[in-house]
């Protein structure tokens, strides 16, 4: 048995040009899995683990949940939405391609801007370059800022609570205009979780027969589909393709095991 809860509901969403399981947990948080994440990016699951256990403000961003994969339910890390930001700007992006790495140093220099014009607004100085600060004795003021914003977060973090309460009573009337009114064309949401299975599967098998990175056969798999069906992202998949979809992550899979696939449930 396991204490780890299962998300209210869960959806795979693209980050960084790669499928990135989405769950919502029972108070309306979002988190986003960390392997998929790492897988995204080109880091290391474990040492990024390591790495946010040990930071003792991003370690309270963890969420233990209880999910179906393509080996059937199983326990995984996922992180708030909020805490993303903060930790994948600051990673070590050696590892990453060429583009996600121009992305995280975008990322982490607009993270930094920020921060600092926020501070300024607090504590009624210029924002942007500190050159702008005529006279030094101003800086007194930045670490008033400083404090104020702190103590807003506190009081940010008590209504969110608040909140969390509130969007239990109106989630179910959220669904069904969503369900009424969502309708675009592109596979639903219940047809991209059976996909992401699929391929989660298809990758798995790729790491077992061909001794690939887990990197390596994730996104080796998703850019198949983007370029065998001219999408940019998966969820752009037309309804009216999922099927043959579906049949052709089963072909590769079953030419490269030999064996069909079959997706476990509960």
């Amino acid at each position: 048995m396991t204490d780890a809860p299962q998300p209210r509901e869960t959806l795979a969403v693209t980050f960084f040009e790669h499928p990135v399981l989405a769950a919502r947990i029972d108070d309306g948080t979002i988190t986003l899995s960390i392997r998929d994440l790492c897988d995204a990016t080109g880091l290391n699951l474990r040492s990024q683990l390591r790495r946010l256990r040990a930071d003792e403000d991003l370690r309270d961003g963890i969420q233990r949940l209880r999910v179906v994969t393509a080996g059937g339910p199983q326990d995984q890390d996922f992180l708030i939405l909020e805490f993303v930001p903060a930790w994948i700007s600051s990673v070590n992006r050696a590892r990453a391609s060429v583009v996600v790495r121009e992305r995280l140093r975008y990322l982490r220099l607009f993270s930094i801007r920020q921060v600092y014009d926020a501070i300024a607004r607090a504590a009624n100085l210029p924002e942007g370059p500190s050159s702008q600060i005529e006279d030094l004795t101003d800086l007194e003021r930045y670490d008033e800022g400083m404090t104020g914003i702190a103590a807003r977060q506190q009081a940010l973090e008590e209504s969110q609570e608040r909140a969390r309460v509130a969007w239990k009573d109106h989630e179910q009337r959220i669904r069904l205009l969503e369900e009424q009114f969502g309708t675009t064309g592109t596979i639903s949401t219940s047809q991209r979780g059976h996909i992401y299975q699929l391929v989660q599967a298809w990758a798995l098998a790729r790491i077992e027969y061909e001794k690939v990175s887990s990197a390596t056969a994730f996104s080796g798999c998703w850019a198949a589909i983007k370029t065998h069906y001219k999408i940019a992202k998966y969820e752009h998949l037309p309804a009216s393709r999922f099927d043959d979809c579906n049949a052709y992550i089963c072909r590769a899979y079953q030419k490269l095991t030999g064996s069909e696939l079959v997706i476990p449930t509960e």
